[in-house]
Order: structure tokens, then C-alpha cells, then sequence
């Protein structure tokens, strides 16, 4: 930790002061800021350009930064034109005159979409609901009615090429993905779990990025997803509440306040959900060789039922110390508690398929764990504009007790009795340590230069003890199973440092880079006495290229390249063994090694201004060296697979994506999204290939009365996996919202998986064994969520006035108060 801190005292430093020393151009500047007109916010990427107004033809030009700043640098004298564009927005001009000897400010530019009022429907202006960006899509999560009441993974259900899982794993374009809050690694733990805690409705945004650049981790092959919070920084106060509840057993509630004075930013939350989930699976495998028992048919159904309960939140304070420096501290708590009741019938049948045996096994567990995280952040702005150095620090804590007994009974056919009985008891405890800091530092060079630098550390450390025990029927007690329990620490240290250079030559943008990154996972099961000590270097370096047409600035071409690494997590490395199935036990692999990948990716975009539509298309290719995936074998003497993740394949995707949005009316919106691919695995035991497609439509309505609707549906085809593959998915969802009080109360009804289709299915063969394995959960469900939001957003709110001057305010304006945005 110390060398980290000194690398970050060095770069401050450093850019400090080459900063001092590098004399400001004497030439002339037109600066400003772009943001949205409704919400406020800064906009990223926008187009800048300069023109003459004697012939409009063009001067230079500029991107906005992510504070939506832009700098036009070398302007002589005259009277120019400054033009912005934006997808998804108007085009927005400005004359402006600069006088020799001064600076402009162009001042705030505020953009908007287009906006009428057409009979007695009524259209305002609003954030599109997809946006392309140099490396990244932006999808609006208020337009997302599906997901009203929901969580953050009930928002990624609706983005496309993300695929959701019955577990709620999250992949995009079928490989791993690493999840972002506010755009910093999520801090408490897998992807899963953070996403669970976060409620759709605190969600602005989603940000997926397929190739991202060296500035961010590079672990993850399918790449990022940032989920960026709602967070209102106008001096004022806002407070939004929301209750609903679900027919499948669902009850939730939160509460999200924020209040900004002159130098102060307060914000807080707190969110608790309680939901009962119930499911069923079966499966059905042929055994090409038949086990000892003469087994060469094997059936099982199962019931489950889980329930869970969670809440908790986060609060902290922005301090505005003076122009240039900010302070952010934030404190993080959630308390989780599930419990999950598993019944499963066994059958183990000859070859002409009549029952040897019949079994029933009860599995019973709980979970409770508890998980705080404390970040603090700082952000210094310099003088030059567009020059800023940012540090970050994070803390997470988590711990968690679980417990579970199974307990089986088989019986043999035509025989009344039952040879073999099976109890086990289990206990486990898990602790989670977790420090990440980084620091970035970002400046202009020369007219359209930019560069960036940063440095990172994470280091987690995790201890695990399972403990379980067997039933012995003699001595009638349960006794330690050394094989079954495990005692393990792990510890991962990352060390990362990054440089990204970016400029332009004429309408063609590129930028460089290159992140280093030193990992060393280390690991001992003192059960087992196994060892997991892995130390790598590895570089990434990423290209990018954007063209933006020289004749319409609504179109754009962009090409990247990026590698990418998959490490193996303390799950997939962890020894140990879970047979809550008997028949299909799950292992770990200490000996996987991390795999690596190379990704490049061309993608055209072109927004129509006149009809507000958008089209985007892309072409992909991807290969992953020493694909970590997990395979089964079948133990030909007692009957059971065995699944553990092994670096199996080298696996090659390539495919092409197509984004429409079509504005029919004024009150009638579609967007769709097609994604084709072919896969192929290769390796001496492995070798599978397919052809798959994934469809997302969507279609909404604005109505008469400010009621809203959305129909939306995705299908993909059957997907392959090392030894089968992933069967066909589908599913359609509806939701109605209902805006009243001047959209203070808003009132949302959504059926999820309206026609019950939404299942999870998969198709295994090998050298022994053929198997069928369906998994089914309450897919099919009504919501009902509602929302109410209230505040006062106003610069003098907070300012002291004299006596007469508050009289004189009675008399002549009344507050204005109205709902914001949160």
C-alpha cells in the first residue's frame, strides 16, 4: 500500500508541475460548457465546431470532456458560429465574437430533443433512450418502464447483448463482464450481489463499454458495464420515496434524499427488499457406459423455494472546498439474510429404462451476511481548462455465516426398506477484505491533444472455513468430513498504471494507450494442504479511431482494438467440493491460469435530426487464448459428474450488431436490436461451433391522460457451451406508467414474462454421458411500484435576507417548488 501512495504523491507531483512550468499560449480561446437542457448534466463526446459566419466553413473543433467542457484553442479575432451536435439531440448554434486581447466564454449551451405538442398528447423534451459514445453505449434507465420497482439487474435485463441468467449472472455477448458503480469498481464483492442491492429506480444510466480503453481494469473479456447513479448537485433539496410489491412474494421500499448548500452536497438512501422465489428443475441423463450398479438411465426432479431478505444504504456528503477542489466521503451498509428449501426425487433406471432405485434428498440452508464499504474521493481542477487530478480510496468489509443439512433416503425397488441413508451437517464462515485506490490525471496538449494517466491498486483478501460433517450410524453423531471441509485463505494484489494519448487530425480522432498490470493471486487450503500462487505481468495496450463525416457531423465511424484478461476468481480457485446434488458435484480448479483475450470491433452510427431516429451497426471479433469455462466427466464406477472450471479452448467469436430506433410519431417509439454470431471452441479435448442470433425489441406509447406504455421481448438462439449447448431463451414483458402531479407521483404496473416462457435450458453430450438439464423460476409475475418525489431547487434558498427583503420577496414571487431529479 505504501509504494501506491508514493506512486500517487509522484504523478500529483509531476503533473503539478509541468503544469507550472509550461507557459500559457498567448492565443486566443472560445470555451464553454454543453449540457442537457431538462436534466442539467454535463454531455460527453458532443461535437464542438467553430465556423466562419461569412461562409460557415469551419475553423476547428473539439470534443466536450466528461464535465461537458469544451476549449477552441489558436482563434483569431472575427465573428464565428458555434455549432454542437449531438445523437439524440437538436443541433444547437451560437454566434459568438471574439475581440483580439480576450478570452470568450461561450457560456452554458444547453441542448435538447425535440419536443411538440400534438392534439392532447404531450411531448416534452427528454434524455434519448440510447446514445453511441467513442467507446461506449449509453442506454437511459428512466425509459425502462419494464423495470419499475425492480433492481439493477432487472435494468440489464432490458439492455441488449446482456444475458441474465437463472442465477442472475451477468454476461455480455456471452463472456465475463466486470460491473461499475459511478464508475469505480463495484465494492461489495461479485457482480450479482452488487446488483442486487442497487434499486432501478436510483439508476440514471447504464454504460456498456465492449472495448474499453487503458484506462480502465482490464479484467473481464465480454468488458464493462457501468451503472451510474441518479445524483443531483443543484443547490436545494430532493427527496423521492418508492413502495411496491409483487405477486410472487415480493414487498420493497426506498428512500433517497439529497441537499446541496453553498458548499455542502448531502445525499443519502436506504433500501430494503423481501421476496419469495420459487422454482423447479429436471434433468435427464443416458449413460453410454453403465455404472457398477448397472445404472444406465438417471432422472431428477426438483422444488425449491427461496427467500430473502435485504436492506440497507449509503450516505455521505460532497464538500465544494473552492473552485477547483472537491471532497467526497461516502459510508456504504447492507444486511442480507436468505433461506432456500431444495426437495429433489432421484431415479436410477436400467437400460430398458425400469426403476433400480428411487431416492429423496432435503436440502435445507441459510445465509446471513453483512457488508460495509467507506470511499473517500478528491478532484482538483487547474486553471487550464479541461485539466483535473482525481485520487480515490475505498474500503470494503464483508462478512457472512451460512449453514445447510441435507439429508437423503434411497429406496430399492420392490423392497421396503432403505439401505442407504444419508445426513450431513455444515457450517461455514467467510470474511472479505477489500481495498482499492487509484488516482487519474488528465490534460489538454496542444489544440486537440489530450492526455491521460493514472495509477491503481486493489487488494482483497478472503478466509474461508467450511466445516461438514457426516451422519455416522453406528456411533449414532455426526463426524468431520476431511474430504467435504475446507480451511482456506486467499489473497489477490493487483498493481496497475495506465497512459492514454488522444488527438485528432482533421475529422479523424484517435487515441492510444497502454495499462500495465501486475497480479499475484495466492492462496492455502490448510485442510488440504494445496498451495495457489500465481504471479503475472501482462500489458494492454487499445487503439481507438473515430471519423466523423466531413459533410454531416450526425454520422460517425469508429474502430477499436483492445486485449482483455479473465482471472480465475477465489471460487473457480477454491478446493473444495459441493455435493448438494449427489449425483452432480461441483469442484474448484487451483490450477487454472488466467486467460487472455483480443478484441477489435468497427462500428457506423448516423442520427437523423429531421425524424429524431438513430442507426448504429457493428462487426466484432474476438479470441480468447486458454478460455476458462467449466466441463463435466462422468465417474463410470459410482454414477456421478464431476464439474470444475479448466482452461479448456481457444474460443473465437465474430459477429455483427444492428441498433434502429424509429420514431413513428410524436407518441410512438420502436427500437430494436439484432446481434448475429458464430463461435467456435477449439482445443484437443474440446472442439464445438454454432451460428446464434439475439433479437430486443421494444415499442412505447405515450397516451392521452400522461399514461405510458411499453411492450417489450427478447429471443436468442440456442448458444453453445464446451460440451452442448445453451437452448433457445425468450420472453415479452409489458409495463404501464401513470404520471400524475406534475410527474411528482408516478405510479407503474409491469407483468414480467407475460406469456410464462422465460426458462433456462441446456444440452450436454460426451464420450459418456448424454444429459438434458431444464431449471424454471416465477418468471411470470404483476408489480406494481410507486413513486413519489418532492424538493426545491433554488440558489437563493439557502442565502440569509434582510427583514425588508424577505417582505419584499413574499410580495412579489412565490417559491417555486416542483419535483427533481434524483
Amino acid at each position: 500500500m505504501r509504494n501506491i501512495f508514493s506512486l500517487m504523491v509522484v504523478l500529483f507531483v509531476v503533473s503539478y508541475n509541468a503544469n507550472a512550468q509550461t507557459p500559457i499560449s498567448a492565443s486566443l480561446k472560445v470555451t464553454g460548457k454543453v449540457v442537457d437542457i431538462v436534466t442539467g448534466k454535463p454531455i460527453e463526446y458532443a461535437s464542438v465546431v467553430l465556423l466562419n459566419q461569412a461562409d460557415s466553413s469551419m475553423v476547428t473543433g473539439a470534443y466536450t470532456t466528461p464535465t461537458g467542457t469544451f476549449s477552441l484553442n489558436n482563434v483569431t479575432p472575427g465573428i464565428y458560429v458555434v455549432r454542437i451536435t449531438f445523437m439524440g439531440y437538436e443541433k444547437l448554434e451560437k454566434a459568438v465574437r471574439v475581440t483580439a486581447g480576450k478570452n470568450t466564454l461561450a457560456g452554458t449551451l444547453r441542448l435538447q430533443s425535440a419536443g411538440k405538442v400534438l392534439n392532447a398528447v404531450e411531448i416534452k423534451a427528454e434524455k434519448p433512450a440510447f446514445s453511441m459514445q467513442i467507446d461506449r453505449q449509453v442506454f437511459d434507465a428512466g425509459n425502462m418502464i419494464n423495470a419499475e420497482g425492480g433492481t439493477g439487474t432487472d435494468i440489464l435485463k432490458n439492455i441488449p447483448s446482456v444475458d441474465v441468467d437463472i442465477d442472475d449472472n451477468i454476461t455480455l455477448r456471452g463472456k465475463s463482464v466486470t460491473i461499475y458503480v459511478d464508475g469505480k469498481p463495484s465494492p461489495f464483492g461479485d457482480a450479482k450481489t452488487a446488483l442486487q442491492m442497487i434499486p432501478a429506480e436510483s439508476i440514471d444510466h447504464v454504460e456498456v463499454i465492449n472495448n474499453p480503453s487503458a484506462k480502465f481494469e482490464a479484467n473481464g473479456s465480454g468488458g464493462i458495464i457501468n451503472i451510474v447513479l441518479k445524483k443531483d448537485k443543484a443547490i436545494g433539496y430532493n427527496v423521492m420515496f418508492n413502495v411496491g410489491g409483487a405477486t410472487r412474494g415480493e414487498g420493497f421500499g426506498s428512500a433517497n434524499a439529497s441537499l446541496r448548500m453553498k458548499r455542502f452536497n448531502f445525499f443519502g438512501n436506504y433500501n430494503g427488499r423481501y421476496e419469495q422465489v420459487n422454482g423447479s428443475g429436471k434433468s435427464f441423463r443416458q449413460n453410454l457406459v453403465a455404472d457398477s450398479s448397472n445404472t444406465w438411465f438417471f432422472s431428477q426432479n426438483s422444488k425449491n423455494e427461496n427467500r430473502n431478505t435485504n436492506n440497507g444504504g449509503r450516505f455521505g456528503f460532497d464538500y465544494f472546498m473552492d473552485d477547483h477542489n472537491t471532497f467526497t466521503l461516502s459510508q456504504g451498509l447492507n444486511f442480507g439474510h436468505s433461506q432456500n428449501e431444495d426437495n429433489i426425487l432421484l431415479n436410477y433406471m436400467d437400460q430398458k429404462m425400469e426403476s433400480l432405485r428411487n431416492g429423496e434428498r432435503a436440502n435445507n440452508s441459510y445465509n446471513r451476511s453483512n457488508n460495509k464499504n467507506t470511499n473517500l474521493s478528491y478532484k482538483h481542477t487547474f486553471e487550464k481548462p479541461n485539466q483535473e487530478l482525481t485520487a480515490y480510496i475505498s474500503y470494503s468489509g464483508n462478512n457472512s455465516s451460512s449453514g445447510s443439512n441435507y439429508n437423503t433416503q434411497y429406496h430399492i425397488a420392490s423392497v421396503d426398506t432403505l439401505p442407504n441413508a444419508d445426513k450431513q451437517s455444515n457450517k461455514g464462515k467467510n470474511g472479505n477484505r477489500f481495498w482499492n485506490l487509484q488516482s487519474d490525471y488528465t490534460s489538454p496538449l496542444g489544440k486537440k491533444g489530450k492526455l491521460e494517466a493514472g495509477v491503481k491498486a486493489t487488494m482483497r483478501h478472503i478466509d474461508n472455513n467450511y466445516v461438514a460433517t457426516l451422519f455416522d450410524w453406528e456411533d449414532k453423531d455426526y463426524v468431520i468430513s476431511p474430504t467435504l471441509s475446507n480451511k482456506y485463505d486467499y489473497e489477490e494484489d493487483i498493481y496497475a498504471g495506465y497512459l492514454n494519448f488522444a488527438n485528432a487530425i482533421g475529422n479523424l480522432g484517435y487515441q492510444i494507450g497502454v495499462r500495465a498490470e501486475q497480479s499475484q493471486l495466492k492462496g492455502y487450503s490448510f485442510t488440504k494442504d494445496t498451495t495457489v500462487n500465481n504471479r503475472f505481468f501482462n500489458l494492454f495496450p487499445s487503439v481507438f479511431l473515430k471519423y466523423n463525416m466531413p459533410k454531416n457531423q450526425n454520422q460517425s465511424l469508429v474502430f477499436n482494438y483492445s486485449t482483455r484478461i479473465d482471472r480465475p476468481n477465489f471460487d473457480q480457485l477454491l478446493p473444495y467440493i459441493n455435493n448438494s446434488d449427489p449425483q452432480n458435484i461441483r469442484t474448484g480448479n487451483p490450477e487454472l491460469q488466467p486467460a487472455l483475450s483480443h478484441k477489435f470491433e468497427v462500428s457506423y452510427s448516423v442520427y437523423y435530426p429531421s425524424s429524431n431516429n438513430y442507426l448504429s451497426t457493428s462487426t466484432y471479433f474476438a479470441q480468447t487464448n486458454d478460455n476458462i469455462d467449466r466441463i463435466s466427466t462422468l465417474d463410470t464406477i459410482s454414477g456421478v459428474t464431476t464439474t470444475k472450471p479448466m482452461n479448456l479452448a481457444t474460443q473465437q467469436n465474430m459477429g455483427g450488431n444492428v441498433s434502429y430506433s424509429l420514431n413513428l410519431t410524436k407518441w410512438w417509439k420502436v427500437w430494436a436490436n439484432l446481434n448475429v454470431e458464430y463461435s467456435k471452441l477449439t482445443s484437443i479435448a474440446v472442439n464445438n461451433e454454432n451460428f446464434s442470433y439475439g433479437l430486443n425489441g421494444n415499442t412505447q406509447f405515450r397516451l392521452p391522460g400522461k399514461f405510458s406504455v411499453e411492450l417489450g421481448g427478447h429471443f436468442r438462439s440456442p448458444r453453445i457451451q464446451p460440451q452442448g449447448t445453451f437452448k433457445a431463451m425468450n420472453g415479452i414483458d409489458l409495463g404501464i406508467r401513470k404520471e400524475l402531479l406534475n410527474k411528482s407521483l408516478v405510479v407503474a404496473l409491469n407483468i414480467s414474462d407475460l406469456l410464462n416462457t422465460q426458462q433456462f435450458s441446456s444440452h450436454y453430450e460426451t464420450n459418456t454421458f448424454i444429459q438434458d438439464y431444464d431449471r424454471k423460476r416465477a418468471t411470470r409475475f404483476i408489480r406494481l411500484n410507486v413513486r413519489y418525489r418532492f424538493g426545491k431547487m433554488d440558489p437563493n434558498l439557502f442565502k440569509k435576507k434582510k427583514p425588508q427583503e424577505e417582505e419584499e420577496k413574499q410580495e412579489e414571487e412565490k417559491p417555486r417548488e416542483g419535483a427533481g431529479r434524483l
